[in-house]
C-alpha cells in the first residue's frame, strides 16, 4: 500500500513538472498583454469605443477566447492576461483585489477562464497570468486620493479576504517621497503605493496563504507562467519562495521609474529570486531615443553592455516598447517610422519580446487610464502596423532554435544609426525619418552575398569585394537584412514565411 501511494505521489509531481513551462521554452514565445476588460466583448463587437476610462468596459474572457484568432494572427503564441481575482470597485484593471480566491464577475465565471485557457492551449498558445502579493485594494469611497485616517482605518480591513485584520499589513504610511526616497527598499517595502493596503509578507499567515495560493491558481487553472505585480515593492526571500510555490516561469514587474531610480544595477538583483523581470531599464533607455529622441545610439550600446554585466540572463528578459502604466509610444512621438524602429530592435533582439494590445493598431493613449483602451472597434488586421508586426514575428518564429539561443552581437554604432546581428540576420534601425544611408564594415556576411530587407522583398544590397555593406533606409524605415539564395527561384514561395523556409533548407541560419 505505501508502494503504491508513493507511486501516485512519484505521477503526480512528474506529470506536474512535465506540465510547467521553464524559463528557457519561454524564450520560444512572443508574448501579447491584453487587459481583460479592454480587449473584447462577449457578444457583437461594439461600433463605438469605450469611453468611460476608469470604469468598466465590459470585455470578458469569452471574449479573448473570441478573438483568439486576431492574436495568433499577429503571430504571439502566448498571452498575458490582467488580474483575475474579485476586484474592489472600479478595479478593471484587476490590481486591486478583494477577494484573492475569487474570479472577478465582470470578465466571467470560472468556468469561462477554464474554456479560455483550454482554446489557447489547443492553438498551442500559453497563458501568463498576471498576479499581486504586495496589496489589496480600496473599501468602498476611498482610492488613490483619498488620504488615510484613523476612522477610514478601523473598518478596512474586514472588506478583504483572506486578509481581514490589521495585522497583516504594514502599518499605514504614504509612500515615498519620489525620487528623493527612490532607493530606499527600507520604506519602498512598508509603504502603502497609491494608498494600496500594503501586505505584510513577514506575517506568517501572509505568507503561508499567498504561497498557497498562487500554488493554487496555477494548479487549477492551468496557467503557463506569471507576471508579477510590484516587485521592488516586496523583500527578495518571500519572492524566492512564491516562484518555487508557483512552479512556472515568472517574470516581475521591478518597475521603479525612470533614472536616476529604476537603474540598471536598481532593478537587476530583482532576477534570481524571481525567474526574470521586465527590462524597465531598458524601455527608458529605447524611449528616449526613439521616441524622444534626447539620446542616441550610443547610450544604447552603453546600456546594452552594463546590462549583459549586470543581469544573470538577457535572454529571458520581457522587452516591450508599450504597456499599461506609462503613455504610448505615438502619444508624444506620432511618427510611425520610428515606432517601427523602435518595434524591429524589440522583436528581434534576444530577450523574450512583448506586444501591448493596441500598440498594432496605432494607439496613442497618454498616461494611466487613457493608455487602456478599448481595442474595440479596432481589430484591423490590415492595419500597417499589425502587417508590419506579423511579418516580424513570422520572420523571427521561423528561425528556429539555433537562432532564439544566438548571441546579439553589435556591428555598427553611429548617433542616428544602430546595428546588431544574430547568426546570419543584420538589423538595422535608425531615428531618421527620411531617407539616409551607411555604410558598415563589421556585419555577419561575407564579399560577394547579397542580403535582402525581409520588410521590403525589393530591397537589396551586396557586399562588396572589400567586405563594405552600403545599406539604404528608404524615409527612416528600419532594415531586417539576411541572405538571398539565388537557386530558392526553383522554389514556389508565394509568401514571406516559405521565402525563409525556402532559404533555410539550402543555409544555416
Amino acid at each position: 500500500m505505501h508502494t503504491r501511494a508513493l507511486c501516485c505521489v512519484l505521477v503526480v509531481i512528474f506529470a506536474t513538472n512535465v506540465a510547467a513551462k521553464t524559463a528557457e521554452e519561454w524564450k520560444n514565445r512572443i508574448i501579447y498583454q491584453l487587459l481583460t476588460d479592454r480587449f473584447a466583448q462577449s457578444g457583437e463587437m461594439p461600433a463605438k469605443k469605450c469611453t468611460d476610462m476608469r470604469g468598466w468596459c465590459n470585455g470578458t474572457f469569452k471574449g479573448i477566447e473570441k478573438h483568439l484568432d486576431y492574436i495568433t494572427g499577429l503571430g504571439a503564441n502566448a498571452i498575458w492576461i490582467s488580474p483575475i481575482v474579485l476586484n474592489t470597485d472600479q478595479g478593471f484593471h484587476g490590481y486591486w483585489a478583494k477577494n484573492i480566491y475569487e474570479i472577478e464577475p465582470h470578465f466571467g465565471t470560472k468556468q469561462d477562464l477554464k474554456s479560455l485557457v483550454k482554446a489557447c492551449h489547443d492553438r498551442g498558445v500559453w497563458v501568463m497570468v498576471d498576479v499581486v502579493a504586495n496589496h489589496m485594494g480600496y473599501p468602498p469611497g476611498v482610492d488613490w486620493r483619498t488620504p488615510w485616517n484613523s476612522s477610514l482605518l478601523d473598518n478596512f480591513y474586514e472588506y478583504f479576504y483572506p486578509f481581514n485584520k490589521s495585522e497583516y499589513y504594514h502599518a499605514n504610511h504614504k509612500y515615498i517621497k519620489w525620487p528623493e526616497e527612490c532607493h530606499n527598499l527600507t520604506k519602498i517595502q512598508k509603504y502603502w503605493l497609491a494608498n494600496l493596503a500594503d501586505l505584510d509578507q513577514s506575517h506568517p499567515f501572509v505568507e503561508k496563504t499567498l504561497l498557497d495560493w498562487i500554488k493554487w491558481l496555477i494548479t487549477e487553472y492551468d496557467f503557463d507562467g506569471c507576471r508579477v505585480d510590484t516587485v521592488i515593492q516586496v523583500p527578495k526571500p518571500f519572492w524566492t519562495k512564491f516562484q518555487s510555490a508557483g512552479g512556472v516561469f515568472m517574470l516581475g514587474e521591478a518597475n521603479n521609474g525612470p533614472p536616476p531610480c529604476g537603474t540598471i544595477n536598481f532593478t537587476a538583483p530583482f532576477q534570481g529570486p524571481l525567474d526574470s523581470v521586465l527590462d524597465f531599464p531598458m524601455f527608458w533607455t529605447l524611449r528616449y531615443i526613439f521616441q524622444e529622441k534626447t539620446q542616441n545610439f550610443t547610450s544604447l550600446s552603453k546600456a546594452l553592455k552594463e546590462s549583459s554585466k549586470a543581469f544573470k540572463d538577457r535572454s529571458i528578459l520581457g522587452g516591450f516598447v508599450d504597456n499599461h502604466d506609462h503613455e504610448r509610444f505615438l502619444h508624444k512621438n506620432p511618427s510611425q517610422t520610428s515606432l517601427r524602429n523602435n518595434l524591429a530592435f524589440v522583436l528581434m533582439s534576444r530577450w523574450i519580446p512583448l506586444i501591448y494590445y493596441g500598440t498594432e493598431q496605432g494607439f496613442n493613449g497618454g498616461g494611466d487610464p487613457n493608455n487602456r483602451e478599448s481595442l474595440w472597434p479596432f481589430m484591423d488586421r490590415k492595419n500597417s502596423l499589425y502587417v508590419f508586426i506579423k511579418d516580424l514575428i513570422a520572420f523571427r518564429s521561423s528561425l528556429g532554435q539555433p537562432w532564439i539561443s544566438s548571441p546579439q552581437i553589435e556591428q555598427h554604432v553611429e548617433p542616428e544609426v544602430y546595428a546588431f546581428s544574430r547568426r546570419k540576420v543584420l538589423v538595422i534601425v535608425t531615428t531618421r525619418v527620411t531617407t539616409a544611408s551607411t555604410t558598415l564594415q563589421s556585419h555577419p556576411f561575407n564579399e560577394g552575398e547579397k542580403v535582402v530587407n525581409i520588410l521590403n522583398m525589393t530591397q537589396t544590397f551586396l557586399v562588396d569585394a572589400k567586405g563594405r555593406l552600403e545599406a539604404k533606409m528608404v524615409s527612416g524605415e528600419p532594415l531586417v537584412l539576411t541572405l538571398i539564395v539565388t537557386s530558392y527561384s526553383r522554389f514556389f514561395c508565394p509568401s514571406i514565411i516559405l521565402i525563409v523556409t525556402c532559404w533555410m533548407v539550402l543555409h544555416m541560419v
